[in-house]
């Protein structure tokens, strides 16, 4: 059998026969490597490869302009009509296409199936690069009350059937003519809605858009999209055909000019690709920082196993070289030994790998957009390959070229007994520090992230959400719409008002037979803001355009939800009931308004026509994250009496589920059309899912780095006090008991600790520090968070190599002296 494969060999065996070497590598290299994979999966399918399904990506741009509500919160002002417009006056540049999407469902049979809707002009296709597959190009001639579907959609609703074409189906609930079938489009971003691989698509001519009325609208859902066939469109274009907008139409539009500019208007000309990343690029790039620093320190902590491993095999290396061997056939002989090991290491962190890609779409909560994407390639399983290749030469050469070979020769001799059996190199040295302090940089890292997503999930809300549930209810019926609420007359205001309440009475008196203990309130409005519009008005004293929140309530609101009333009174009974014109304003709001800084100031102060009577405390809002945004509560209900929102409350012990209270609804009144429910806590955790999600990752990687500072920890520890088993020895024959010993060695070690600890933690705060001034989306340095994960990791450290010395010191030192 020859000598290497009795190497070979040797490395299969080992696998079972030496556990405390194969299993701490096996467990770190592959966990590490199949975080290491999903990320580069992640990088390559989302940075690397082009989109799937554009054409020439290249050449297609997103066009935007948007304006700020609120913090972080902005909208884009396109419409179809600005985007015809834009079209017509830069036609001679290329191709415009825009369009809208949004979560639906469409009925077939009978059966339902959630999918992404699209609204898009008739020539998204020529621009983008998708192919009509079965039926009609969609044109101006039959668009009108047409539909095509998506593959996707096609194959699980109709079993791909050709006959498709010509048949019905229900669009929500407008009744639509399927005229095609269209290829699946992958590369586009929800928004907040959901994103579903079955769509539908609703195309309109973007030329015909311009005849449509302009209207004064602020918040547009539209995305409009250039290909460059002539020349580039640049944002200076953009910002020229603002300004012709708002002159050509100044009769229409009115005040809105100014409104906008108030509002910081920004422009941008972006890649497609790059608009749909976001700043996701940013993100991937930290990831792939982060887990590339979290290999090197697998690597180095498995180093000194190896190390360590192979300081025992000082003899049998002075043999095979007293034997003829060279250094290089010890490197290969090592090589091939580690083979199985890396190789089951690898295999599982490609499962591992495609595990994590499997779950992120449900894990991720919205954070990675075009996750659908991503999947495991030659690339990744080719990257697996090198990665442990390169890892197990790097430790093959390492573990063997740091012996001095006279060194070796001398010590088969002595019986390595002697000064320099006790002695731990400089590398080792180096490796331990190199470990612990790339451990601390991810530690700091992620303390500070980890303080910044539990402060997230940790929010104070200003109020009691309780037991409650929000019912949308859609009704039956064709009452007009009126735009504003100044133009209502009062006759009108109780039209709707009594309709309303005709239904909402028979509501509640099914849901009392259900139920004694629902309490349904007058209030159509809950705190968070889910459904809240944003409305603009003007200061009546500085004539200041402010924008706000809108929210419908009664007088039992504030009480229902514990919001604290700060100044003035609540509505009164009398004052919902005949929609009186007062209202309730937010602290932040009251300092807006205020003239010398007191809420009292703005008592009886008229805003939006209405009256202020009291002003509540700020509370959290989807719309402002816990800065508190300015807010009008109107004292009456909504004018859209055809789309109603219904809330309840229950005990908090109560078992209703949303699905009990839907069915009780549905059958309540006669007009009722369509009921959704929700608990208003379900929705509160759904919207704090993406901060959760990344809590759990910070706090998986925080017990990675952990678990990788224990193993290479118990490395050194294995490698030093393997080198001082023979003084331990002659310490034990001359009396010292286990714990003198254990005393003794820590003792020995702790300057080496103290100093790697120390080295550590600074150079991991200063990288932080100088890292935070480069990159904005950091969070701030936090001293608590730092002190509480640089304690879990020095005691993790001293844990780890106790519990080492510790075993070594109870497997009997004197059996060294009889080995020698």
């Amino acid at each position: 059998m020859s000598f290497y494969f009795r190497a070979l060999r040797h490395g299969v065996q080992r696998l079972f026969t030496l556990p405390r070497l194969s299993l701490p590598v096996i467990l770190t290299l592959s966990l590490t490597l199949a975080a290491v994979l999903a990320v580069v999966a992640i990088s390559s399918n989302l940075i690397f490869k082009p989109l799937p399904d554009v054409k020439d990506e290249q050449a297609l741009y997103q066009i935007d302009r948007r304006v700020t509500v609120s913090g972080e919160l902005t909208v884009s002002i396109f419409t179809k009509k600005r985007v015809a417009l834009l079209a017509q006056q830069y036609q001679g540049y290329g191709d415009f296409t825009s369009f809208s999407v949004d979560d639906d469902k469409v009925t077939v049979n009978g059966t339902h199936y959630p999918v992404s809707a699209f609204s898009a002009s008739d020539n998204i296709l020529d621009t983008l690069g998708g192919a009509l597959l079965l039926g009609e190009m969609p044109s101006l001639m039959n668009t009108q009350d047409a539909i095509w579907l998506s593959q996707s959609l096609w194959h699980s609703a109709y079993r791909s059937d050709p006959a498709v074409i010509g048949k019905t189906l229900l669009l929500g609930e407008a009744e639509m003519q399927i005229k095609g079938i269209v290829t699946d489009f992958q590369s586009f971003t929800p928004g907040n809605d959901e994103k579903y691989s079955q769509q539908v698509w609703r195309y309109y001519n973007l030329a015909e858009q311009i005849k449509t009325p302009t209207l004064m609208t602020i918040s547009g859902d539209v995305r409009a999209l250039f290909r460059e066939t002539s020349r580039p469109i640049t944002e200076n274009d953009i910002e020229q055909f603002w300004h012709n907008y708002y002159r050509d139409h100044a009769s229409e539009l009115g005040p809105m000019e100014s409104m906008i500019e108030a509002m910081g208007p920004v422009t941008t000309v972006k890649q497609y690709r790059d608009a749909l990343m976001l700043e996701q690029n940013t993100m991937i790039w930290f990831l792939l920082a982060t887990v590339i620093i979290l290999l090197l320190m697998a690597s180095l902590n498995l180093l000194n196993l190896f190390i360590a491993h192979y300081q025992q095999r000082e003899q049998e290396f002075a043999t095979q070289l007293c034997l003829g061997a060279n250094r290089k056939k010890l490197i290969i002989m090592s090589f091939l030994e580690n083979v199985p090991t890396f190789t089951l290491s690898a295999l599982l962190g490609l499962l591992g790998a495609a595990w994590i890609i499997r779950v992120l779409p449900i894990v991720s909560g919205g954070n990675l957009e075009l996750i659908e994407l991503v999947q495991l390639d030659m690339a990744t399983i080719s990257i697996a390959i090198t990665t442990t290749l390169i890892i197990n030469l790097f430790f093959a050469v390492l573990s063997t070229t740091q012996f001095n070979q006279q060194q070796l020769v001398s010590n088969l001799n002595s019986g390595n007994k002697g000064l320099n059996a006790g002695k731990v190199t400089i590398l080792s040295k180096v490796l331990f520090i190199a470990q612990i302090s790339s451990a601390a940089v991810i530690l700091t890292g992620t303390a500070m992230l980890a303080q910044s997503a539990f402060n997230t999930l940790n929010v104070t809300l200003g109020f009691t959400p309780g037991n409650t549930y929000i019912a949308e209810i859609v009704r039956h019926g064709e009452l007009p719409e009126l735009p504003d609420e100044d133009a209502v007359t009062e006759p009108e205001r109780h039209k709707r008002f009594n309709a309303m309440i005709a239904v909402k009475n028979s509501v509640t008196t099914t849901l009392h037979q259900l139920s004694q203990d629902i309490t349904v309130l007058q209030s159509a409005d809950e705190p968070f803001g889910f459904a809240s519009m944003i409305n603009m008005t003007q200061n009546p004293e500085t004539n200041e355009r402010l924008t706000f929140l809108a929210k419908y309530i009664a007088p039992d609101y504030i009480n229902a939800f514990n919001i604290p009333l700060l100044a003035g009174r609540n509505v009164t009974e009398d004052e919902y009931t005949s929609q009186a014109r007062v209202a309730l304003i937010n602290e932040a709001f009251a300092k807006k308004l205020s003239t010398d800084g007191t809420l009292e100031s703005v008592l009886g102060v008229k805003v939006a026509s209405l009256q202020i009577v009291g002003i509540v405390a700020n509370n959290y809002t989807i719309m402002s994250k816990g800065d508190g945004y300015p807010t009008l509560f109107y004292a009456r209900h909504a004018l859209d009496t055809l789309n109603m929102q219904l809330v309840m409350q229950l005990p908090s012990e109560h078992g209703l589920s949303s699905e009990q209270i839907t069915q009780v609804i549905s059958h309540a009144h006669p007009e009722i059309k369509y009921v959704e429910v929700n608990s208003l806590n379900e929705r509160w955790a759904t919207e704090m899912l993406d901060e959760r999600v990344q809590f759990y990752f910070v706090a998986g990687l925080s017990i990675l780095t952990l678990l990788l500072a224990a193993v290479g920890s118990n490395g050194m520890a294995v490698s030093f006090t393997e080198l001082k088993r023979f003084e331990l020895a002659i310490r034990m024959a001359t009396g010292a008991t286990r714990l003198s010993l254990l005393s003794h060695t820590l003792a020995t070690f702790k300057h080496l600790l103290f100093s790697a600890l120390g080295i550590a933690i600074t150079s991991a705060c200063g990288l932080y520090l100088m890292l935070q001034q480069q990159v904005a989306m950091l969070p701030s340095f936090s001293w608590p968070a730092l002190i509480f994960f640089t304690s879990l990791l020095i005691t993790i450290v001293f844990f780890a190599i106790i519990l080492v010395v510790w075993r070594i010191i109870n497997a009997d030192p004197m059996k060294a002296l009889r080995e020698q």
